[in-house]
């Protein structure tokens, strides 16, 4: 599974240089700004949107906005099976060092050829970044992104930010990025939280009980979404009981070729998502025997 994901990142990363150059001759050359301007491909556009007033902490917060045309999708940070999470290289930036890129939470796509976690409206990636010594601040952004319709297409694009001295941005980018922030999921709480995780001795299979809020609004269903290390896969969760406002699932681990999983400890994070509200956690796991 994991090298069917290189080989498409490898047919993708081809496929993009052609949007890259399909995009530039449109003239879509990057704007020096807090916003990046559009860069623009069949199916959606995207640009980077940078506040440069610095937090209480020193950091700087931005965003990564994808646009999206009706009927067409993106990918979540772990699509599972098929497809690449957004990817993004600031190693060409000066006066600045990336720190983190945040995901709101997903839904689940069926596409008719594979199920995967991802978006299907338009959507913001939160981006934490924090000031270096330097003379000038200037944010470059290598930006890839996979947009499926019928068929998934890759986008490229050269993303380019000269932050200003001294100066914020216009108040609507302000709260597009603070908004952008808001919209992540929230921590776990008194009445919504994973309450146990356990892999199998083989480390293949996941086990994951989550409390859910006491009210749940009519007909909608719960849903679990995990990412784990790099190399690491995870199948489409399966939902073994609802009752009592415990949710279980289990899902398929494939961890990377050659891994060896026992006694071996694992990062998760976890979302679980129910109607408009949405709670993501990070595990550590371990192979538990059974008997």
């Amino acid at each position: 599974m994991f090298k069917h994901r290189l080989k498409s990142i490898s047919r993708l990363l081809a496929l993009g240089l052609t949007a890259q150059a399909a995009a530039l001759s449109l003239g879509l050359a990057p704007a020096w700004s807090v916003d990046s301007g559009w860069a623009e491909t069949e199916g959606g556009r995207m640009r980077l949107v940078i506040d440069p007033a610095p937090r209480d902490d020193g950091t700087i917060r931005g965003m990564l906005d994808v646009s999206l045309d009706p009927g067409w999708k993106t990918y979540w940070r772990d699509p599972g099976s098929a497809g690449i999470p957004p990817l993004l290289d600031f190693s060409q930036s000066r006066g600045i060092s990336f720190e983190k890129m945040e995901y709101p939470a997903p839904v689940r796509v069926d596409d008719g050829y594979s199920i995967w976690a991802g978006y299907t409206a338009p959507v913001q990636f939160p981006l934490t970044f924090r000031p270096t010594p330097s003379g000038g601040t200037q944010i470059q952004a290598q930006a890839f992104i996979g947009i499926c319709e019928k068929i998934c297409v890759p986008f490229q694009a050269d993303l380019t930010i000269e932050l200003p001295q001294a100066q914020s941005v216009e108040d609507a980018d302000n709260r597009a990025v603070d908004d952008a922030f808001a919209r992540l999921p929230e921590t776990a709480g008194a009445d919504f939280r994973i309450e146990q995780a356990t892999l199998n001795p083989s480390g293949k299979q996941l086990t994951v009980a989550a409390q859910l809020p006491a009210f749940r609004p009519s007909g909608v269903a719960a849903d679990l979404f995990v990412a784990g290390p790099e190399g690491f896969a995870f199948g489409p969760p399966k939902l073994i009981s609802d009752v009592g406002g415990l949710a279980q699932w289990s899902v398929r681990v494939d961890p990377p070729s050659g891994h060896e999983m026992a006694s071996q400890t694992v990062s998760l994070d976890v979302v679980v998502t129910l109607g408009q509200r949405a709670m993501e956690q990070s595990l550590q796991v371990s192979p538990v025997d059974e008997r």
